[in-house]
């Protein structure tokens, strides 16, 4: 618990009000949860999660370059501490701050 905390601190601390295109918040967190089912439960590699990312279509380009640095975290060493959960709780709550 305490590396997820810690983890969630980090990330935070680097991380500002980002366009969002046409997704919420609440969307971010769910394509995090997502991702990191690809990992965790599919275990899937990185160029693979990256291949379905591309097949998927979007509103606004900036819609793809969040989900990309989504992928980027799960899959890199942040990723390794998540569960399916905590890490859209980590991207949810990363996109809420400074929105309110």
């Amino acid at each position: 618990l305490f590396a997820i905390i810690s983890l969630f601190y980090g990330l935070s601390a680097i991380a500002e009000p980002y366009p969002l295109g046409t997704m919420t918040c609440d969307d971010i967190g769910e394509f995090a949860s997502e991702a990191m089912r690809w990992r965790k439960e599919e275990e899937i590699t990185y160029e693979e999660a990256m291949a379905r990312l591309d097949e998927r279509t979007f509103a606004d380009p900036v819609e793809k370059k969040n989900l990309s640095v989504i992928v980027n975290y799960v899959f890199g060493n942040y990723g390794r501490n998540w569960n399916v959960e905590s890490a859209g709780n980590v991207f949810r709550s990363d996109c809420e701050k400074g929105r309110d």
